[in-house]
């Protein structure tokens, strides 16, 4: 069984879970909070040891076995049938949800004469090639678009120095903390987002430590508060709040001297990159956590085929923010959160039972 190393973990994390917190939590933390939504963002970072410790005992305390194993063991083949179909909604929603997103950015941008059933089709099949070729693979793309995207993303900030004002996010809490309360869920969203490495934990030559995982939080709430930072100090929160993809609008700001402009192609690189990663990952891990040997193809197969027909619907994009907004991010921290605690809570009475014993 090839396993990949933590690093090669991490760098898939960041590609995967960044383009969320890049891309899809920006406006919507905007239009939440307004020019408080950088100090949502801080907020949470502060509070994420909290949730990065119990993550990482609850790694450790699975000892590399495969999560439908461990669940079967601790909870039994009811509730563990019934976590895995959970767990498998999940996991499909957010390769959906970027997927319906870069499409909806790709024609909206540079390419709105393209049918949809073509990008869709093409990106999919991609994708599962991906994904059917297993984690290894995934890690060594990660690996290669990574340094990048990292490259990039440098310049994009680098280069709209000259265009920033940050004296506009300030004053702060000028509406009171209600403002913070209604950020929290997108903030935290991404972060949580980090618990899908109970997924493949087993794929994994060594368990992720606490300062590693808190490391690569503090990257991800970074990909979070650079460019709302930016785009607060470039635009104001007003017009930024106001913004579809606020990140994409500061590439188009980006000028190189007197004569090199009109670089924001370079953002194609980093958006696809990150969809890339994400949607296979999220292919891959439908194969993986089913767990199904001789016909591991199939989830990954019905995943693609779904998320196909889902993109394909007539939905508005105001429709697809607003499920985003009110029903998807609330339910996942819910959700994330409440799983979490049980796991916890049933490894303290496992480990208490072996005890007496």
């Amino acid at each position: 069984m090839p396993k990949i190393s933590v690093l090669q973990s991490y760098m898939i994390i960041i590609l995967s879970v960044g383009l969320l917190n890049h891309v899809i939590i920006i406006p919507l933390l905007l239009g939440a909070s307004g020019r408080d939504a950088w100090l949502v963002v801080l907020l949470v970072l502060i509070a994420s040891p909290i949730w990065i410790g119990i993550l990482s005992y609850i790694l450790k305390n699975m000892n590399g076995m495969h999560v439908r194993d461990w669940l079967k063991q601790h909870f039994g083949v009811f509730i563990s049938a019934n976590l895995i179909v959970l767990y498998s909604v999940l996991v499909w929603l957010t390769g959906l949800i970027s997927f319906k997103d870069t499409l909806t950015w790709t024609i909206a941008t540079y390419m709105p004469q393209s049918p949809l059933l073509v990008l869709a089709g093409t990106t999919l099949v991609g994708c599962f090639f991906a994904a059917s070729q297993g984690l290894r693979t995934i890690a060594i793309l990660s690996g290669i678009l990574l340094p990048f995207v990292v490259i990039l993303g440098d310049l994009v900030m680098t280069a709209n120095f000259q265009f920033k004002e940050y004296t506009m996010l300030f004053p702060l809490l000028e509406n009171g903390t209600s403002p913070l309360w209604k950020g929290i869920p997108y903030a935290a969203g991404g972060l949580l987002e980090l618990s899908l490495m109970i997924l493949f934990q087993h794929k994994l030559t060594n368990k992720p430590g606490f300062r590693s995982l808190m490391f690569v939080c503090i990257i991800l709430s970074g990909l979070t508060i650079g460019p709302l930072m930016g785009s607060i100090a470039m635009y104001g929160p007003d017009e930024a709040a106001h913004q579809r993809y606020p990140a994409f609008e500061q590439w188009r700001m980006v000028r190189l001297g007197e004569y090199v402009e009109h670089v924001d192609f370079f953002s194609i690189y980093q958006w696809l990159s990150g969809t890339y990663i994400r949607v296979s990952l999220s292919l891959f891990l439908l194969g993986e956590i089913w767990k199904l040997q001789k016909y591991k193809w199939l989830p990954m197969f019905l995943g693609a085929l779904f998320m196909l027909v889902a993109v394909l619907l007539p939905t508005s994009d105001m429709v697809f923010q607003d499920l985003l907004s009110q029903y998807y991010f609330p339910s996942f921290c819910v959700f994330t959160v409440g799983v979490i605690l049980v796991f916890v809570v049933r490894i303290m009475i496992s480990k208490r039972s072996k005890r007496r014993n």
